[in-house]
């Protein structure tokens, strides 16, 4: 009878042990840890929101963000391993290291300019300055120097009949002194990007003059690039992270829900409101980019000599993971 006893006590330490190792979630044991670099921008949506909603590690992955300032810090980076996501603007770096056959690519779109959206990004002209004929008026220009937003700046003054070439002065004034500089005169024109764009315009210091959504229509802006860990040593990591990516730009989808604003504002540190309020950049469900844009993007940079060497499409894209994603989101629908 003690025999027995014993038996049974073992039996039963034995089941409430195994049933505590079944009861860890597999997709815990099973997690692969990448390096995302993360910025504090609306841009980024997809990627806070996948964070904010445990997606990454739904799909087995531990992700840490990595804060950078400068997308163009990032890529040399993407070449060693050192992070594996990078999600920004393009950068001349990209380009010159995949036409020297590197390990990095496209993958995915972050935003494209929406001709029926809103005004995403734009050039504002200070208040008394007619829009519809700022062109005669405008002489001191005000925008950031990074080579995407010199490239959609040159489209939007040409779409307003200017050159940078054409203004009296140009200059990268800091935001946080933008406002005054617009309401004192010192600035004539300025290019706004959200949440900053809303800010200009509340306080009343311009109004919108040309949308990069009119000058540009339908190009990709931003992009999410890939570097040698999930091109080379771990591509199903890849994969996974395409996953949680598009799951991401579905909830995105979703609008201004009271979830995707809070997500947002934490992640952004702006206010509710003002998340709110401010224009959403538009993204494709499908998260395609649209590969004209960066051949066009690609060739004024060569132009302009910064990309001495012109890299083809296979070598910036690689289509597989959101082929891959794809897959997985018609499995789920079966």
């Amino acid at each position: 009878m003690l025999l027995s006893a014993v038996s049974r006590q073992l039996t039963a330490v034995s089941f409430f042990v195994l049933l505590s190792a079944c009861s860890t979630p597999p997709e815990k044991e099973l997690r692969t840890k990448i390096r995302v670099v993360t910025q504090p921008y609306l841009a980024l949506a997809p990627i806070h929101i996948a964070a904010a909603e445990s997606l990454f590690a739904k799909h087995g992955l531990d992700v840490e963000m990595v804060p950078m300032n400068r997308p163009t810090d990032a890529v040399p980076l993407l070449l060693t391993g050192e992070v594996d996501v990078l999600s920004s603007t393009p950068q001349a770096g990209f380009f010159n290291a995949a036409a020297r056959g590197e390990p990095i690519r496209a993958v995915a779109e972050r935003g494209y300019y929406n001709p029926a959206g809103c005004a995403h990004l734009a050039l504002v002209v200070r208040v008394g300055i007619d829009t519809a004929r700022a062109a005669r008026s405008v002489r001191r220009l005000s925008y950031d120097r990074q080579a995407p937003m010199i490239y959609v700046t040159e489209k939007m003054l040409q779409r307003g009949g200017l050159t940078i070439e054409k203004l009296e002065g140009t200059t990268e004034v800091p935001h946080i002194a933008e406002i005054d500089a617009l309401k004192s005169g010192k600035l004539d024109v300025a290019l706004a990007g959200e949440p900053w764009l809303s800010r200009v315009q509340d306080a009343g210091a311009a109004n919108v003059w040309i949308r990069a959504e009119d000058a540009a229509p339908n190009e990709t802006f931003g992009y999410v690039f890939f570097g040698s860990n999930l091109l080379r040593r771990d591509r199903e990591a890849g994969r996974r992270f395409m996953s949680a990516y598009r799951e991401a730009v579905a909830l995105y989808h979703q609008g201004k829900t009271q979830r995707n604003i809070d997500i947002l504002a934490s992640a952004t540190g702006e206010a509710h409101q003002l998340v709110e309020k401010a224009c959403w950049a538009s993204m494709r469900a499908d998260s395609r980019i649209d590969t004209g844009s960066l051949m066009a993007f690609q060739k004024w940079a060569h132009d302009k000599g910064l990309v001495p060497t012109l890299a083809t499409i296979a070598q910036l894209w690689d289509s597989t993971f959101i082929a891959h994603a794809d897959s997985q989101a018609k499995s789920a629908t079966h």
